[in-house]
């Protein structure tokens, strides 16, 4: 059973290997670097989509604060990443080779940076800034806000720019239609390590407008997200697909005091008083409105929530909200911000080391195949060898189809099915169910007893739940196995 360690070792020894082999040529040797730099890095999760889907407002919601989007003074920015750090810090990339250190100042919406005119053009086209931030959520996570015409959907070279600057992706669209398709598509290789599209979640965002905004929006929105999962071209392109409101989200995630007022005021009103001025925007902020709010707080909570989220809050405090914290939670679990965090969290965050090493196994296989040194196939054998060694790959799309409901287990089997492929932890222990302080003999039986159960196959099975056992049953032997090797070593 590879392990995290192991697995990054591995890799690492690879990109030695053909730093070795390619040591004269300049790009090629710059690739393999910036490769190896990045496998120790924390994760990046790119956000992408067409404008006007909200990418910065979700960059912000995950972050638990407004900082996106951070651009520069005089000019355009193409990828802005924020990574955890001591206190607010920003650094400008003005070429392929200088970055140094600029001010920055918060404003309404994000960050200004202030670079000099002549500061933003790369010979690439690609502009960047990294922004440090002190957030727990960007402890294990760097997330990149992609902007300018690299966040437009549809295929082609920006899209392949978006994922190889990324390990893992939350795609951001409100139909899902061809274009964006077309731009998941080009995320999926045709062959080697990309092939695995284990690295992209579809993020349904602006849910909270499904239905002309209606009080039952993000249900519906969800029933749409499911429906999704379910579609095999969908599937075949993505972990997961998720309905969010990244609007109400932020809002959530960053409520104030003097917010969660301004809604209690106006929750106070008779409903047949204020539902009237809740029927539009225009109505909600208009001066003549005599609802205990001034007309400019009433405004700030429009942008702040959209005319939906205003509606859903008032009802929210009506019903039993009584604090802050408490409209926050509520807020969160409405927008889907929590969904999304969760699915995140289990097929990115607890996977770190599988997509990074899948970023890294594809640089390698493409520059293998499209410069070839000397010893190409040996190069490309011990690639092939790995990624038949990483199994983990294979428990992600299982665990993906099973979220979907595109492979069909009983309950109490897709349960343990979850759980044995490292859906609550990918841990031995955590994959068995047992406590950490279980005995070795304990996690030798219960990985034995699972083997087997997985080994029987159910009468009537049909052949994708046939597949999916074997899938299982693979990951039990690789427990039995890591089981055998520890034991030799002691």
């Amino acid at each position: 059973m590879i392990d995290d360690e192991d697995l990054e070792q591995r890799v690492q020894r690879l990109l030695s290997q053909a730093m070795h082999a390619y040591r004269g040529n300049g790009r090629a040797g710059s690739l393999l670097e910036e490769a190896s730099v990045r496998l120790a890095e924390p994760l990046r999760l790119a956000v992408a989509g067409p404008p006007g889907t909200g990418k910065s407002t979700l960059v912000n919601a995950l972050i638990g604060d407004d900082v996106a989007p951070a651009v520069p003074a005089g000019g355009a920015v193409t990828f802005a990443s924020y990574q955890d750090g001591p206190e607010p810090r920003a650094w400008w990339y003005a070429d392929g080779r200088n970055v140094h250190e600029v001010a920055m100042v918060r404003t309404t919406p994000g960050l200004r940076l202030s670079t000099s005119s002549g500061d933003d053009d790369r010979a690439d086209g690609v502009r960047r800034a990294v922004v440090e931030w002190p957030s727990r959520a960007l402890r294990r996570t760097r997330i990149v806000d992609t902007l300018g015409r690299l966040a437009e959907g549809g295929g082609g070279a920006a899209a392949q720019r978006v994922f190889r600057e990324a390990d893992a992706v939350l795609y951001l669209t409100t139909h899902l239609d061809e274009s964006d398709l077309n731009f998941l598509w080009a995320g999926r290789g045709l062959r080697g390590p990309s092939v695995f599209p284990v690295h992209t979640i579809v993020v349904l965002a602006r849910s909270d407008a499904t239905s002309g905004g209606r009080a039952d929006a993000m249900i519906t929105a969800r029933q749409v997200a499911r429906r999704r999962r379910r579609d095999p071209r969908v599937g075949a392109l993505c972990q997961d697909v998720v309905a969010t409101s990244p609007l109400i989200g932020q809002a959530a995630r960053t409520l104030r005091e003097e917010e969660f007022r301004a809604l209690s005021n106006l929750a106070a009103w008779p409903r047949g008083d204020l539902d009237p001025y809740l029927l539009s925007a225009d109505r909600f902020t208009s001066a003549d409105a005599r609802l205990g709010v001034p007309a400019e707080q009433r405004d700030h909570l429009l942008r702040r929530l959209g005319l939906g989220g205003v509606r859903l809050a008032v009802t929210l405090v009506r019903t039993g909200c009584s604090g802050r914290g408490e409209l926050s939670e509520r807020l969160q679990e409405y927008s889907g911000l929590k969904e999304l965090q969760t699915s995140v969290a289990e097929f990115f965050t607890a996977r770190r080391a599988t997509l990074k090493a899948r970023s890294t196994l594809t640089v390698l296989d493409q520059l293998l195949r499209t410069e070839p040194p000397p010893g190409r196939g040996e190069h490309l054998a011990e690639i092939e060898l790995l990624m038949a060694e990483v199994h983990p790959f294979r428990e992600l799309r299982l665990l993906s189809a099973l979220r979907a409901g595109r492979v069909d287990l009983p309950q109490e089997t897709a349960a343990e099915a979850r759980r044995l492929l490292g859906g609550a932890g990918t841990s031995v222990g955590e994959r068995l169910g047992l406590p950490p302080e279980a005995s070795p003999d304990d996690i030798w039986s219960e990985a034995y007893a699972a083997a087997e159960r997985w080994r029987r196959q159910r009468p009537g099975a049909t052949a994708a739940e046939r597949r999916a056992a074997e899938v299982v049953l693979r990951s039990c032997d690789m427990i039995l196995a890591w089981m055998t090797e520890s034991a030799h070593l002691q």
